[in-house]
């Protein structure tokens, strides 16, 4: 470990399976320095029904215990002094023995729990005050969706509490809920509301800027008659919150059925990813999205460009507020396409190349970048530092060469606390074979020994996995550690993730009779030639500069001349109708021309008509002084002062 850092305390993981729930220490910094553990360290056994929460400061965590009710655990400072697991006779939040969500506030004061409602016990909606386990209030909330999940969410302070209900959100301070009697926590009063007509979900930022207001967001299903709507509100708890109060911004959204809010660590902006389940242009099977930001100040949504068009697959803000605002987003078809866009106008800076990637994962300090491809895709992975704008190329060549794979299908994955360990697991229900969990240095280097036997999991019996957090100030910001001795940046391939994908294959690989003895490439198949094709037209890592990005790998460009970013498909079209009605005008003009020069060669060409045309005019204007001056309109008026040059024309005619 480096000089200065040797005091540091290690990162803990949580396990929980079907056993219960243990805990692990990383002592070290470099894989050889972890050591496998003998035995395994129970926090507490017996079957557990939801995912662990845990304290933000990781003194403590919150087990549902199958059958008794959610438990306060606290955690030892040095894990090897469990001999033996806890032992809960009772539950210390009475009464949750049904509980199936909690989810904890901002500062870990306050706990909230979701079970079954049921006619006898309509208030099944609770909130806990977690330094005693008193019931502080109960909501009554039939029926939940997981993805609008918390119905009540806090301010970043814990000064104020938002509930979600029926065209309305309801703000209760945290004085009335801790000044409730347990023997009635349905008679908590809210101070103020923000009427929003259907609104479907909410979202509240867990951490801001204390001279930013508290904001939140709102969606609004579409109808057959009006589109979706997303807003961005404005509220202040003390019972100063108007009912009927503006949105500072809002967006109509065409055939929006879903809305993830990204909120940027500061809490004055918001990233809208929104989701339809059909795409109507028929580019894809699994619908469209599309990606906004609103931001506090501004007057206007901004729609983020994206270097590749297609589905946004992840978004991430930067984690640190103290550093400028910016966030990755990984868009586009496989291979999709990872982007850092600046945080303010949502313009892309750099991007990381095409890679078959829909996962974003910052560290908690915001130096390295995870880019993956879990779930459904192939465990690949990439680490970056944000600063340098690089693959972490001190030690990992797997890394380097964007060749480092997940042994298994990832389920979950999770940064310590340190911004040094990246764990993947594969875990139950979602995957019933292969249960275990993988550890990676930042730079990703894989872990061999792990202080757990994964052999205790196998096949299905890991339920979670997850690093035990800690307080922003107990590990430092740290830049990569020197590579080790005999390491040199020259033997690893600094490219980007494609070129490992792009790489020929080995020598010595089976070659079919109809390929053999031909040179040019006219032996491939048609899937090799069109991946070839593929391959070599994919954009590599790049700096952008005024949407403008480098020569895309594999492509030949003309010496001295830019190369500027493709455009989008809606960008063609709208230049293409803007072009169409550019002519239309033109050509109306030159009508209007020809016409008015036609009308004055006639004039000229018989003088006779035009002396009958100004006599017939000069008439009507006699008739017309004998009418009242007032009662006449303004064409009349023009034609009466046009007079004396008609007779002037006439007695040029002579006729």
């Amino acid at each position: 470990m480096a000089e200065g850092y040797t005091n540091l305390p290690p990162c803990k993981v949580l396990l929980r399976s079907k056993d219960g729930v243990e805990i692990y220490a990383l002592h070290g910094e470099r894989p050889e320095d972890l050591k496998k553990s003998n035995s395994r360290p129970f926090l507490c056994k017996g079957a557990t029904s939801i995912p662990i929460v845990s304290a933000p400061d990781g003194t403590h965590i919150y087990i549902h215990l199958t059958g008794k009710g959610i438990v306060k655990c606290p955690i030892p400072s040095d894990v090897s002094s469990i001999t033996e697991p806890m032992m809960f006779s009772e539950p210390f939040f009475a009464d949750t023995k049904t509980v199936q969500m909690m989810d904890l506030s901002p500062q870990g004061s306050y706990l909230l729990t979701w079970q079954r409602w049921y006619e006898e016990k309509p208030n099944n909606l609770k909130v806990w005050e977690t330094a005693t386990g008193r019931l502080l209030a109960a909501f009554p909330q039939r029926n939940i969706k997981r993805d609008v999940w918390p119905y009540l969410q806090w301010t970043y302070d814990e000064s104020a509490a938002v509930l979600l209900a029926t065209s309305e959100v309801r703000i209760y301070p945290a004085a009335n809920l801790l000044a409730t009697n347990n023997e009635d926590p349905t008679s908590v009063r809210y101070d103020g509301k923000l009427r929003i007509q259907n609104i479907a979900s909410f979202s509240i930022p867990r951490s801001s800027d204390p001279n930013v207001p508290f904001l939140l967001t709102s969606f609004v299903p579409g109808t057959k008659d009006k589109p979706a709507r997303a807003g961005l509100y404005k509220f202040l708890p003390g019972g100063n919150t108007e009912p009927d109060t503006k949105p500072l911004l809002s967006k109509s959204l065409f055939q929006a059925e879903d809305m993830k809010v990204h909120w940027s660590p500061a809490g004055d902006a918001a990233l809208l990813t929104l989701q339809t389940a059909v795409d109507t242009s028929g580019q894809s099977y699994y619908g469209s999205s599309q990606l906004f930001m609103l931001r506090h100040g501004e007057s206007d949504v901004v729609a983020v460009p994206l270097p590749q068009e297609g589905p946004v697959l992840d978004v991430a803000w930067l984690p640190d507020a103290a550093k400028p605002p910016c966030f990755v987003v990984v868009a586009g078809k496989m291979p999709s396409l990872a982007s850092l866009h600046h945080g303010k106008s949502g313009k892309a800076s750099f991007v990381f190349g095409n890679a078959h990637r829909n996962v974003v994962s910052w560290s908690p300090h915001g130096r390295f970048l995870c880019l993956a491809g879990f779930g459904n895709l192939a465990g690949g992975m990439s680490f970056w530092d944000r600063n340098k704008q690089k693959l972490v190329n001190n030690g990992c060549m797997e890394n380097a060469s964007g060749s480092l794979r997940a042994e298994s299908a990832v389920v979950g994955h999770d940064w310590s606390p340190s911004s040094r360990w990246f764990l993947c697991s594969t875990c139950s229900p979602r995957m019933n074979v292969d249960n275990g969990v993988r550890l990676f240095r930042y730079n990703g280097q894989a872990v061999s020994t792990l202080p757990w036997n994964n052999e205790n999991y196998l096949p299905d019996r890991l339920l979670q996995a997850c690093f035990l957090p800690a307080t922003p100030t107990v590990y430092p910001d740290r830049a990569q550690s020197p590579p080790p001795e005999g390491f040199s940046e020259s033997t690893a391939t600094s490219t980007t993730p494609i070129a490992a994908a792009a790489a020929p294959k080995p020598a010595g690989r089976y070659v079919p009779p109809s390929a053999r003895n031909r040179t040019g490439g006219g032996g491939l198949s048609l899937a090799e030639r069109m991946r070839r094709e593929k391959e070599g037209s994919m954009q590599s890592a790049a700096r952008v500069v005024d949407n403008k990005v480098k020569t895309p790998q594999g492509s030949r460009g003309v010496v001295g001349m830019t190369q500027t970013a493709q455009k989008s498909k809606s960008a063609l079209k709208r230049e293409k109708e803007k072009k169409k009605k550019q002519q239309q005008q033109q050509q109306q003009e030159e009508e209007e021309r020809q016409q008015a020069a036609a009308a004055a060669a006639a004039s000229t060409a018989d003088p006779e008509k035009r002396a009958r045309k100004i006599k017939k005019t000069l008439k009507q204007i006699e008739d017309l002084k004998q009418k009242d001056a007032s009662a006449l309109n303004d064409d009349q008026k023009a034609k009466m002062a046009s007079e004396s040059d008609l007779r002037a024309e006439l007695e040029k005619l002579g006729l």
